[in-house]
């Protein structure tokens, strides 16, 4: 709760601070150049002298309330300053304006200036002539206000430096003042402007009536108003400054609420907002973290817990080497995964400025598991910021001993104890683990654990020995925690000469010979090197896979894809691998599959008139089954027609006088393809000219020049020839497709006769006469 910052004056809400006579105001007790600069005095007086003797800044005692101190600068200026319980801004009026109703506005005014109804016949110091007056301060330069909401400012004050006070000595009525939010002011601003100090825009009262209640001016010190609600106001509207305005509350009569007042104001916002989330979340151990991702495995069960946690309100302490962030208390709480409504440890780091949060849990809290964790600050106002969270894994249970298994498929197996294999033989091993948690195996080969694989589901390692004799193969698992599994090792006896070969990895057995039709089978049996049956087989026939099983049991019985074989002699690659890392063991087979036959009811026929420039058509006729798929090939007296290869043919010249055949092919998988020829036709006749009446264009008159038009012959004849006639008999030199008409023509009749020849065809002569005679 504020106090007020008055002292010997009775008040209603805010009120007034620091009652100094007016002599004392006029600076007349000065200090003794002996005196001390201790940095305080007891009088707003003496505190401004004392400035100015000691050229430092002197606090007034007991001027202040809980949250404010009032300063006397060595220049003469007083100030007000807020205390750091909450961050602040203060801000001294960058503008100030007097309204009067009855003279123009004093925008800037220096000295003093009254506020409320002035009469000179009752106070003539007070005024020059009757009227209202209202007074107006602008402060600039609020930024920090956009960034807040209107729940983060927390109180604010406005400070005048009040002068005198009429006040009523008949039945001390309260001496009233009104503020109000207004708009900004400027050198025309006047007072039409404060039509617009309405209601809604009132802001905050201050009443105060003086002990002795005697009609005469009274030194009133400091005002100090309430501004809270015009700090809200600037938020809500997004500004950056504020602009207030003070009238009294009863402009009707001196005693109702004259007062004089200095230019000087002072602005103090008070604000607090809640911390923010927290960031950058780490975990870790002995005082090391690393960024939380949520994943990480602890081999401890005092995890150290960090994040960085900033208070957006702006602090001037924090330590040195650390961002100036105000300080938080951050409170760490941790859960198990499965039940993170419950909190199995929380604690906190005390209140402190830093950026960075750490604590470590306490031992005996924590088991092997999976929990979540989350962090959350509290400043100093009990305002508490979003949490952040993350989660870990706690494991302190070494893995169990992995498990060494030699397999099938590489160049030698080395089972344990037998002499297999060589020097530079690679032999293959497979690695499991009876838990469940590990991702990483070490392995040595007569060295102690140092190469390092990636944990599968199967882990192959492929290890070549390099010299004969017993050796040793040392394994050990790793879990995500890093917590080791103790050491298998497993013991080859490497072959120093030519040791036994090694078992093939499968043999297959099974018939060789089927019938188009019959399922091919394989018989596939795992070598007894494998201790327990593994592995697939795939059986490919050239590119295509005919047939493939996994060792469920030692033997495999394989059913092939016949409609993928076909038929006829194929060579089938058996390829086994007893894992997908593991090396592949391949061994081949051949097979053979006869083929069926077809059966054709009839011989093919064609159809079609065998003639020069005919088209002939193959009928193949039905067959059992139906060929899915069947050529043609057209032959003239048994010699195949190169191109000739569809059902159909147009028979060319060169097969006149001679016999025609088609031979027709049919296919099908599993089926010997079949080939049937068709009885021939007759001997080929010569193709046969279709031509039209020619046409003759000209006049016909001794000297004009006539001309035949052939029109279109099918097929087109490879040599015309022409032959013009007058009353039936040849001209002489008159075969040319123009003839000029010569004067012992005339009164006969013209004619011409178009000869067309083409090999394989019959010679065609077609003629045509003129109608007129020869004029």
């Amino acid at each position: 709760m504020r106090r007020s910052l008055i002292a010997g004056a009775t008040a209603v809400g805010l009120v007034l601070t620091v009652l100094v006579s007016p002599a004392a105001a006029a600076g007349t007790a000065r200090p003794t150049p002996a005196v001390e600069c201790d940095g305080t005095a007891a009088s707003e007086a003496e505190a401004v002298a004392l400035a100015g003797v000691c050229a430092e800044d002197v606090d007034v005692l007991d001027a202040g309330g809980e949250d404010t101190g009032l300063v006397a600068e060595p220049g003469g200026t007083m100030r007000f300053e807020a205390s750091a319980q909450d961050p602040y801004l203060s801000t001294r009026a960058a503008a100030h304006t007097a309204l009067s109703s009855t003279a123009p506005a004093d925008f800037g005014w220096s000295g003093t200036q009254w506020v409320g109804y002035c009469d000179p016949a009752e106070y003539a110091d007070g005024c020059d002539e009757a009227g209202v007056q209202r007074l107006a301060w602008q402060f600039d330069g609020l930024s920090v206000l956009r960034d807040l909401a209107p729940g983060d400012i927390t109180s604010a004050e406005l400070v005048l430096q009040g002068s005198n006070a009429w006040m009523d000595d008949v039945d001390c009525t309260p001496n009233r003042l009104d503020l109000y939010d207004i708009p900004r002011i400027s050198a025309g601003t006047g007072w039409s402007s404060t039509a617009g100090w309405t209601q809604d825009r009132h802001a905050g009262q201050i009443a105060f009536y003086w002990p002795a209640c005697t009609e005469k001016p009274a030194y009133t010190g400091y005002f100090d108003f309430d501004a809270t609600q015009l700090a809200v106001n600037a938020v809500k509207g997004d500004r950056s400054s504020v602009t207030v305005g003070v009238r009294a509350t009863d402009e009707t009569c001196m005693t109702c609420g004259w007062n004089s007042f200095k230019p000087t104001a002072t602005l103090i916002v008070r604000f607090n907002r809640p911390p923010l989330a927290p960031t950058d979340l780490g975990v870790g151990t002995q005082g090391f973290s690393y960024p939380c991702t949520g994943d990480q495995v602890l081999r401890t069960t005092t995890p150290y817990l960090t994040a960085n946690i900033v208070d957006p309100d702006p602090y001037q302490g924090g330590l040195p080497d650390e961002p100036q962030t105000a300080p938080v208390t951050a409170t760490f709480r941790v859960a198990r995964a499965d039940a993170p409504e419950v909190t199995v440890w929380e604690g906190t780091e005390g209140f402190a400025s830093r950026l960075r949060h750490r604590v470590t849990v306490p031992s005996d809290v924590l088991t092997s598991g999976d929990y979540v964790w989350s962090v959350f600050a509290t400043d100093g106002s009990g305002l508490v910021g979003p949490s952040a969270s993350c989660e870990f894994s706690i494991d302190i249970e070494a893995p169990e001993a992995p498990v060494v298994q030699p397999l099938l498929g590489g160049t030698a197996v080395y089972l344990e104890n037998a002499e297999r294999g060589g020097v530079g033989v690679m032999g293959s091993f497979l690695l499991t683990s009876p838990s469940s948690d590990v991702v990483t195996y070490r392995y040595g080969l007569m060295t102690s654990p140092r190469t390092e694989v990636v944990a599968t589901k199967n882990t192959v390692i492929n290890v070549t020995p390099t010299s004969p004799g017993p050796v040793s193969l040392t394994v050990e698992a790793l879990d995500k925690a890093g917590n080791r599994s103790g050491q298998t090792t497993y013991r080859l006896d490497v072959a120093s000469g030519v040791a036994d070969p090694t078992p093939p990895a499968i043999t297959v057995s099974g018939p060789t010979s089927y019938t188009f039709g019959d399922v091919p089978t394989a018989s596939v049996t795992l070598s007894e090197d494998a201790v327990t049956p593994y592995g697939t087989v795939t059986v490919r026939s050239g590119s295509a896979t005919v047939g493939s099983a996994t060792f469920d049991e030692r033997t495999e019985e394989l059913e092939l894809d016949a409609a993928a074989l076909g038929s006829g002699t194929k060579t089938l690659t058996f390829t086994y691998r007893a894992y997908p890392e593991a090396p592949a063991w391949s061994t081949q087979r051949t097979i053979t599959i006869t083929p069926l036959a077809f059966s054709a009811l009839r011989s093919p026929s064609i159809s079609g008139t065998p003639q020069v420039g005919r088209t002939l058509t193959a009928l193949r006729g039905p067959w059992t089954p139906s060929p899915s798929r069947t050529t043609y090939q057209w032959r003239v007296d048994g010699k195949a027609v190169s191109g000739a290869t569809g059902s159909t043919w147009k028979v060319t010249s060169s097969a006149k006088g001679k016999k025609v055949t088609v031979a027709i092919t049919g296919s099908k998988t599993g089926y010997s393809t079949k080939t049937l020829v068709s009885p021939s036709t007759a001997a080929v006749k010569a193709g046969v000219f279709s031509a039209p009446t020619p046409k003759i264009t000209g006049t016909s008159k001794v000297g004009a020049k006539l001309a035949v038009v052939r029109g279109t012959w099918t097929p087109q004849p490879t040599t015309v020839k022409y032959q013009w006639k007058v009353a039936g008999k040849v001209v002489k030199g008159a075969t040319g497709s123009t003839f000029k008409v010569p004067s012992s023509a005339k009164g006969k009749r013209v004619s011409v006769v178009v000869t067309g020849s083409r090999a394989g065809y019959t010679t065609k002569a077609v003629s045509k006469s003129m109608t007129t005679l020869i004029r």
